[in-house]
């Protein structure tokens, strides 16, 4: 985790360079998942493909973004943001996304505001939200998420067709971290984008548990030793009156791919 957290410091330390490019800069609303502070130009459009996600964004205004999406189908949510300039390099957004599965009872949402620190070309951006799961929801899936959001991002962009950029996510509730670094490869003519990284991820969970009472040699539910016996041939008891709950936890790691192509 350390070496993560290393990771995103280095790519946010890229946002003090200043360096303009009118190709990295139409893309700069977004990382992979979380927006910036920076709004689409007016009349921009996007489909915008995040591993099992798809969605359309556009801007009929300066201020204000709307799109719908899926999660491979399953659901479908609708979002909205207004990013309004602060100062020269500072911009703010507020918005959410609010959906529904598509069979099935329950919503979900993610209101959200994040500030962005820097140009298109070379930002850091912090943001908090609350993730919302409706009862009926987690009932149909067991999934449970509600609580607050923190997220953070950084992009640093090389000036040709390649940038870096690195989203980081904090879910206190469920002790969760995960980091998403990746390169952005662009295409000035077709106005294409691709952000090639991987997504790590530190999660705790609680895991139930039950003390030893000791160990049955004769197979006759009667414990004969407190001492655990050599070989295979025993049976453990436990005291399933008494059990308790211990944190553990884990951490995985796979590629992420995204990929944004506006019309």
């Amino acid at each position: 985790m350390k070496k993560l957290l290393v990771l995103f410091a280095i790519a946010t330390s890229f946002a003090g360079f200043s360096q303009e490019s009118a190709a990295s800069s139409l893309h700069a609303s977004r990382y992979i998942f979380s927006p910036t502070g920076f709004n689409l130009p007016k009349d921009s459009i996007y489909l915008n493909v995040v591993g099992p996600m798809i969605d359309v964004q556009y801007a009929p205004t300066e201020n204000i973004t709307v799109g719908i999406g899926t999660p491979i189908f399953t659901a479908i949510y609708l979002t909205g943001g207004y990013s309004i300039p602060v100062s020269k390099n500072i911009h703010a957004r507020v918005g959410g996304l609010f959906g529904a599965p598509l069979t099935g009872a329950g919503s979900f949402a993610l209101p959200y505001a994040v500030m962005t620190f820097g140009t298109p070309d070379n930002n850091a951006t912090l943001g908090v939200g609350y993730s919302y799961t409706s009862p009926s929801l987690i009932q149909n899936t067991g999934f449970d998420l509600n609580g607050v959001a923190i997220n953070g991002g950084a992009y640093k962009d090389f000036g040709g067709k390649t940038g870096l950029l690195v989203e980081g996510w904090y879910l206190p509730q469920l002790q969760t971290a995960l980091i998403m670094p990746a390169f952005r490869i662009y295409t000035k003519r077709n106005r294409r984008y691709w952000n090639i990284g991987f997504i790590a991820a530190s999660y705790t969970y609680d895991e139930v548990g039950y003390p030893v009472i000791g160990y049955d040699t004769n197979w006759d539910g009667i414990v004969d030793t407190q001492e655990p016996p050599g070989g295979e041939n025993y049976d453990t008891i436990y005291n399933y009156d008494n059990p308790f709950v211990q944190k553990v936890r884990n951490f995985f790691r796979f590629p992420i791919f995204s990929y944004a192509m506006y019309f």
